[in-house]
């Protein structure tokens, strides 16, 4: 029973951290970085500000959870994958697969908005290094010792820097919103096959 409670709770933080998160993301569309508070995100999520601060310091780290959902799942994705296939092809599947999640054009309209915004820059990057690090001990685990420190912390930041290239390029130009994520999508799938391919391919 005990356990069954714990359990309920941890949903309900969840929950209450994914609706804060949403609240955010919808005025961060609907009124502009820098035009909400805490306080309307509070309102907008059915919480007090008191709840809202128990979860975040500020609207911008309320934002950064999409790009925390995106990369914590190419990180599990990784975690499931074959333990005897190729790290590489490993990597690029697990990202590959990462792009089907639901919140990706989340992800890349955070990317959008962080370039012209310090503060959501700041945390934005804070959430690609976590990630990163995660990705990093994930392969570390898999290889068991059969790869430097150089080679892995080259691969897991090549690996990310193909997804913030491709995350850029979206970002450059419109899409109607019922390609958006299609497109990025691709982007992302394009990077990573340039990569598997050595980039070879200069005109791809």
């Amino acid at each position: 029973m005990t356990q069954q409670l714990t359990s309920r709770r941890e949903q309900n933080k969840r929950d209450t951290r994914r609706a804060i998160a949403q609240a955010a993301l919808d005025l961060a569309r609907s009124e502009g970085l820098g035009a909400f508070t805490a306080e309307q995100i509070a309102e907008r999520a059915n919480i007090s500000r008191r709840t809202f601060f128990n979860y975040f310091h500020s609207p911008e780290e309320a934002l950064s959870v999409s790009t925390e959902a995106f990369l914590d799942r190419a990180a599990a994705e990784l975690a499931a994958r074959p333990r005897d296939e190729p790290i590489l092809d490993a990597m690029i599947a697990a990202l590959a697969a990462t792009t089907k999640a639901e919140n990706l054009k989340d992800c890349g309209d955070l990317f959008r908005m962080a370039a012209n915004n310090p503060d959501l820059l700041g945390t934005q990057l804070l959430a690609w290094e976590r990630a990163e690090a995660r990705i990093i001990a994930a392969v570390e685990d898999r290889l068991q010792g059969e790869a430097s420190a150089l080679y892995i912390h080259a691969l897991v930041g090549s690996l990310l820097s193909c997804a913030k290239a491709a995350m850029r390029e979206w970002a450059a130009s419109d899409h109607p919103d019922e390609t958006s994520a299609n497109i990025l999508e691709n982007h992302i799938v394009a990077t990573l096959t340039m990569m598997r391919d050595g980039f070879s391919h200069p005109t791809l």
